[in-house]
């Protein structure tokens, strides 16, 4: 045998191995709390029908849902016996919205279902027709993980057309409006609290209960992670193996400063929100409003913003951020709470007066104190709410404190009996408005930051 030869029969071995290569993919042997959820979403995809089926799955970062795909992957392409001509799962893909990584994403589908390699892609249009004409009569099974971006699935699958009859996608995303055209939609829920324990225990105990010593300490974990699978297996992982003594220390610290490495996985929702007001208007919530109700928060934001937010808490409804319930409360998962309280941190991490929100009553003590200001005509044990504007006139930040009490009709005194008026007002709606007793400029009080009642 010649070296033309053997180079020869290298490749057909590497090509034959490359049409018998598994695609199974890799998930945790131990599976806690989604059980009915992917038998509801592969019992609803394995039906035999010829129409191109989609469902997708929405939620929080590290709820779960790249989990349940894959889950559901292995199950239709080995248990199920469909058929499939060709499979792929495409994995994170919002890291790949530019249209370099949009084309090699077109690239790797391509060769995923065809196993081949397909000619160059020189750009996403030409790779659009491509996949059309090719896979438009193969019946194919697609996941397209973490999208976040519209684009990112026009360019995989702009119409059903694309893929064969009785072909099945399944798509993962934060962002809901992202799944308007699937056939169904499935929102990944927190974990319930056993299933969180025993998911928790797997990683810190490598069982599926706590030790003894180790109940209480396990049960506060478990309320810190509130039913989140990323939180639990981050910080099971990191105890695993420790001592009472610095289970506790843990705690404590995480009580004072979040975990990194699941701050940094939800922060990312954070980051792509598109529009400034959007950011702000999740953080106003974070840090003022849990627990109160959509419309007087609805009409608290238009003050500060100068226009009706409903599209913005519609828009963070649909990206799993905030939750309204039946009874019209607005919630937050209690991590992400905190992470939008350590941005603001973030500002000014030693001096709260630089920093654009004031919710704790610890700090804002603290910035009467620094800001030397006369408090004599509101008691401690009186004091309720605290208003901190911040007034920015050439380049030097002064913080203008307007305090009143909550209990009686008291004026205020000494320096603020000026501000009755506004008082009344803030009293009527608690949100500061433009007012002449005050003489700011609009100038400057388009610059002004207004800090809401904080929940003490």
């Amino acid at each position: 045998m010649n070296r033309h030869e053997a180079k020869f029969i290298q490749e057909i071995i590497k090509d034959v191995l490359t049409k018998l290569d598994p695609k199974y993919l890799d998930v945790p042997k131990h599976l806690v709390g989604i059980d009915k959820l992917a038998h509801n979403i592969f019992h609803f995809l394995s039906t035999a029908t010829d129409d191109v089926r989609v469902v997708g799955l929405h939620g929080m970062p590290g709820i779960g849902k790249t989990t349940i795909a894959k889950v559901v992957f292995n199950q239709l392409c080995y248990d199920c016996g469909y058929g499939f001509e060709g499979i792929s799962f495409l994995l994170n893909v919002k890291e790949k919205s530019e249209p370099n990584d949009l084309v090699l994403l077109q690239q790797q589908l391509l060769k995923d279902i065809l196993r081949q390699n397909t000619e160059k892609i020189n750009n996403v249009d030409r790779g659009k027709v491509l996949i059309k004409e090719r896979l438009c009569r193969k019946r194919v099974l697609v996941v397209v993980d973490d999208v976040d971006h519209l684009d990112q699935l026009n360019a995989l699958m702009g119409e059903r057309s694309w893929f064969g009859p009785g072909s099945r996608v399944i798509i993962t995303t934060r962002d809901e409006r992202l799944l308007l055209e699937a056939d169904q939609r499935y929102q990944v829920q927190e974990l319930h609290r056993g299933d969180s324990l025993q998911l928790f225990c797997q990683h810190a105990f490598r069982d599926t209960k706590p030790a003894k010593d180790y109940v209480g300490l396990s049960n506060d974990v478990v309320e810190y992670c509130g039913g989140l699978p990323l939180a639990l297996e981050v910080l099971g992982s990191c105890l695993f193996g420790k001592n009472q003594g610095r289970w506790e220390s843990v705690i404590d610290r995480l009580r004072k400063f979040p975990n990194r490495e699941i701050q940094k996985k939800l922060r990312i929702s954070f980051d792509t929100l598109d529009e400034p007001t959007l950011k702000n208007t999740f953080l106003d919530i974070a840090c003022f409003f849990i627990g109160r109700k959509k419309e007087y928060v609805a009409k608290v934001l238009e003050g500060r913003a100068g226009y009706n937010p409903e599209d913005d808490l519609g828009t963070l409804i649909e990206r799993s951020l905030i939750k309204v319930h039946d009874s019209g409360t607005i919630s937050m998962h209690d991590l992400l709470r905190g992470m939008g309280r350590e941005i603001v941190k973030e500002e000014s991490p030693e001096n709260p007066a630089r920093r654009s929100r004031i919710w704790s009553q610890e700090d804002a003590w603290k910035v009467l104190k620094m800001q030397m200001v006369r408090t004599q005509c509101i008691q401690k044990s009186t004091f309720i709410c605290i208003f901190i504007v911040k007034l920015i006139t050439n380049n030097h930040m002064k913080v203008l404190l307007i305090l009143f009490s909550c209990l009686g009709n008291r004026s205020c005194k000494g320096p603020y009996t000026g501000c009755e008026k506004i008082r009344r007002q803030i009293t009527k709606h608690r949100i500061i408005y433009k007012n002449e007793n005050f003489k700011i400029t609009p100038n400057q009080w388009s610059r002004t930051h207004r800090i809401f009642r904080p929940a003490f």
